[in-house]
């Protein structure tokens, strides 16, 4: 392993929660599939971020990973100020944006391409190189979560969407209404729903359930798991969230979406094969 490694591959910089890191690995994994180059893997934005892991450790190899020593040397996209890097602390490894440098110069050799990659043509792209390593990735302890299988399941997202004034603003926040109006459309009552939510207590008050049909953080070993046994449902409701939109993605089951998934700008990550309710 050697310190040049950055200079000769493909680095993809991974940050956000799991929903926006599997968009990141997928565009990185298709961007190297048919060349030469080697995909490295860079996860330093965790080492500050106190409300995510990096959680790809089950579908990327380890060697895959900049070691720490390369990291060092590489250092953040952006400065303490909030400025954009160009160039690497030491070595000659540049930093390249999604939105502000031409898509050629993304995900070429000795780069570090930084962003989301939800856009338009980021949709269009296939996005079998990570439903094909979900797929072969096995549940390590599905513990309560086992009751999704072959039921109808909503996915209750709160937590920053129910307390961040600039999350409200982005993605608004979904009631009960929307998902009675989902249920309605796909002939299932609520009450026979598995409820995935990162706040039971305050979905069970809300949604007047049995906390049993509820599975919380606390409940899987990790998020991986949460998409994987989502996908297992018979029918699936998702919000506006990038974490569920995988299990959507990877699942054969109908699914519905809000209507609208951005207030802020108009791109929209529902795919046009799911059924569409109001958001409310």
């Amino acid at each position: 392993m050697t310190l040049d490694r950055p200079s000769q591959s493909v680095t993809v910089w991974i940050h956000g929660g799991l929903g926006n890191q599997l968009f990141q690995l997928n565009r990185a994994l298709l961007a190297t599939s048919d060349g030469p180059s080697k995909l490295l893997v860079a996860n330093a934005s965790f080492a500050k971020d106190r409300l995510r892991d990096f959680e790809l450790d089950r579908i990327v190899p380890p060697t895959a990973s900049l070691t720490a020593k390369e990291a060092s040397r590489i250092g953040l996209p952006y400065t303490r100020l909030g400025t954009k890097r160009r160039r690497s602390l030491r070595g000659k490894v540049r930093f390249r944006f999604e939105g502000d440098d031409p898509a050629a110069e993304l995900f070429r050799p000795g780069t570090v391409s930084v962003g989301f990659f939800q856009d338009e043509a980021s949709l269009a792209l296939p996005t079998s190189p990570v439903c094909e390593r979900l797929a072969s990735t096995e549940v390590e302890d599905p513990g309560k979560a086992r009751i999704a299988s072959g039921r109808p399941v909503l996915h209750v997202r709160r937590g920053d969407y129910a307390t961040s004034a600039s999350a409200r603003k982005s993605f608004g926040y979904l009631t009960r209404a929307y998902y009675e109006a989902a249920c309605a459309l796909l002939e299932v009552r609520l009450e026979d729903c598995v409820i995935f939510t990162d706040d039971p207590q305050s979905v069970a008050e809300e949604f007047e359930v049995d906390p049993a049909q509820i599975v919380g953080p606390e409940d899987l070993a990790s998020p991986l798991d949460n998409i994987k046994m989502m996908a297992t449902a018979s029918a699936l409701v998702i919000p506006n969230s990038t974490f569920s939109w995988w299990a959507a993605e990877t699942s054969r089951a109908p699914v519905v979406a809000p209507q609208t998934w951005f207030f802020d700008r108009p791109a929209n990550l529902r795919r046009d094969r799911w059924f569409a309710v109001a958001n409310a």
